[in-house]
């Protein structure tokens, strides 16, 4: 595949609060990335230093293999953002942001921006300053599909849009985008939502990444596995792998990546009466990964998973 944006060692603190710490970060060419986090993880600080809104401290960020420097605009043109709250001059006129946004963007289709006014419903003759807070936000997602970019950061861009309007986007446009070549990385507290979309997932947490892993991958690696005990649950398990650990009387639930053979063979082992596996959906596997009563030691980018604590909780954060 080819990497379309590269983020070595980024960092960024303000004041005496570090968001982001030896940050690290690969995109590649026509995939959508769910990046997820707890509120104040640094998701929308990542997206702004990237645009070029605010500084990093440190790190190295490649657009293409070519650096990006702060108060750079030559990569601006091909990328692009759809925050949570879009800002535009209330006095003009739909029409006249498109012929405005037209001139900074040479790969600018304003037949793709009509289509996208007739979809969403927006009148291009209508002045900004009396749209409601939900049609500014589709005029947001028009502004950045017209400009047909080759990188789109999405940062809750759906919160306020009408469920209608969601779905289409979600199930249509960013499929679309997609399959024409256009690498989105999205950012959304409606996990659930990403769940139909993303092809690999970021879990920020600490201010660095936890997990970096292909989505389905992460689906069939991650389980959760329930067993009963005539006799009463082990004190220790010996399951490699456990993120989350709950007993009620004979009854154990733990969530575990990876599941594998080795973790089925061991819960074999210990002879429970009774065991099941059963999938989890994406906002449970985050929930697993993120939480502190839930949380692994060290992080999962890649390499094999922490040992838990002993106690089968995690231990401390991360």
């Amino acid at each position: 595949m080819i990497e379309i944006l590269s983020i070595r060692n980024l960092s960024k603190s303000f004041g005496r609060k570090k968001v982001l710490g030896d940050f690290n970060l690969t995109l590649e060419k026509g995939k959508v990335y769910g990046l997820l986090g707890k509120n104040g993880e640094g998701k929308t600080t990542l997206i702004r230093i990237i645009m070029g809104v605010i500084p990093a401290d440190g790190g190295e960020i490649h657009y293409k293999g070519r650096r990006i420097r702060f108060n750079d605009t030559w990569y601006k043109k091909e990328v692009g953002y759809i925050p949570e709250d879009s800002f535009f001059f209330s006095a003009m006129r739909i029409r006249e942001l498109l012929g405005f946004n037209a001139s900074f963007y040479p790969a600018w289709d304003g037949r793709k921006a009509k289509d996208y006014l007739d979809r969403l419903h927006l009148d291009e003759g209508a002045r900004i300053g009396q749209l409601s807070r939900g049609m500014k936000l589709k005029l947001g997602l028009v502004v950045a599909l017209a400009a047909k970019p080759e990188l789109l950061f999405l940062d809750d861009p759906t919160s306020g849009i009408d469920v209608p309007t969601r779905q289409d986007f979600l199930k249509g446009i960013v499929r679309e985008l997609s399959d024409a070549g256009t690498t989105l990385l999205f950012s959304s507290h409606l996990i659930h939502e990403l769940e139909r979309i993303v092809d690999h997932i970021h879990i920020l947490d600490g201010g660095r990444i936890i997990l970096d892993q292909e989505y389905q991958e992460l689906k069939n690696r991650t389980k959760r596995l329930w067993m009963e005990f005539e006799g009463g649950i082990p004190e220790a398990l010996g399951l490699p792998g456990v993120l989350t650990e709950r007993r009620e009387g004979n009854r154990l639930e733990a969530v575990i990546y990876p599941w594998a053979e080795d973790a089925a063979r061991t819960v074999q082992a210990l002879a429970p009466a009774g065991w099941t596996v059963e999938p989890l959906s994406l906002e449970e596997i985050f929930m697993s990964f993120i939480f502190p009563a839930a949380k692994p030691r060290g992080d999962h980018s890649g390499g094999p998973p922490a040992k838990p604590a002993e106690n089968g909780r995690g231990g401390e954060p991360c």
